[in-house]
């Protein structure tokens, strides 16, 4: 039984993340400094307009004159409006281009934390690891507070039950058993079905506010619980429900893998049942 991460199988997603968007953004912040110079000339050519005018009324000098330099102060005048109504689109695209480019600064964030975590899960075979690793995930992604993570056995009457076999903050699980089909957590195991709730609205702090069914096969093989989420964690977003997407659809497969693993004891034994292939 695994109560609770220790220090050395701490990751730091962060920097691993911070590493995969350098190269990304670089571009984008070249691209916007390209903006910011056109968007400087442009202001420095009405400036010359603007002076230019001012010479053109202190030069008059007659009558005769009059009708032709007010003419092309007109035309002066309808160009520098011409002007002013490209740097306004200008400063529209602008900042059509600085909102995308933040969109697309968080979801590449957003990818690369998922991509991390997926490596990082697959990255170990050691059965306690894996589950170390699901905690610490659900922890920095999320900002889950206590998290328990049940799989599925059997009684004598080959009935399907959930057992805790990783609990952290929540050590009163330990020992206990779920029905299958009941409940929030025999219901998720039983259906394949996530069930969320926001934090603000869970009454019953004995029940999870959210229940990840881990799939293998189309089948439940258990059920990833988070209890509690951290103080400054109102509510889940939307990179939190990719995060659960990917837990639902990878975390069997390194549990799985790391059970056979365990039963070999080696790489090399684990590879020999390819021999027959």
């Amino acid at each position: 039984m695994k109560r609770r991460s220790t220090d050395e199988d701490t990751f730091d997603f962060g920097a691993r993340s911070e590493e995969f968007l350098e190269t990304f953004f670089r571009k984008g912040a070249e691209f916007t400094e390209q903006l910011l110079q056109e968007a400087q000339k442009m202001r420095e050519r009405i400036q010359e307009l603007s002076e230019e005018n001012v010479q053109l009324r202190s030069q008059l000098a007659s009558d005769d004159a009059v009708k032709d330099l007010l003419a092309k102060i007109q035309a002066l005048e309808e160009e520098k409006l011409k002007i002013r109504r490209s740097v306004d689109n200008a400063k529209r695209e602008f900042q059509s281009y600085e909102d995308r480019y933040l969109e697309m600064e968080q979801e590449l964030d957003q990818m690369a934390n998922l991509y991390v975590a997926s490596s990082q899960l697959h990255a170990t075979m050691e059965a306690p690891q894996v589950l170390s690793v699901i905690e610490q995930m659900l922890m920095q992604f999320v900002g889950a507070g206590s998290v328990g993570i049940f799989l599925r056995g059997y009684s004598d009457d080959k009935t399907p039950y959930l057992r805790p076999v990783h609990a952290f903050h929540c050590e009163e699980i330990c020992g206990t058993t779920i029905e299958w089909n009941v409940g929030p957590l025999g219901e998720a195991a039983a259906n394949g079905v996530q069930f969320i709730m926001e934090p603000e609205k869970a009454v019953d702090e004995s029940l999870p506010v959210a229940c990840i069914p881990v799939m293998f096969g189309g089948d439940a093989i258990g059920v990833i619980a988070i209890y509690s989420l951290l103080e400054q964690k109102k509510k889940f977003v939307n990179v939190d429900y990719e995060l659960f997407r990917l837990l639902a659809e990878h975390a069997a497969s390194a549990i799985i893998g790391s059970g056979l693993y365990a039963r070999t004891e080696s790489v090399a034994a684990a590879l020999d049942c390819f021999n027959s292939l």
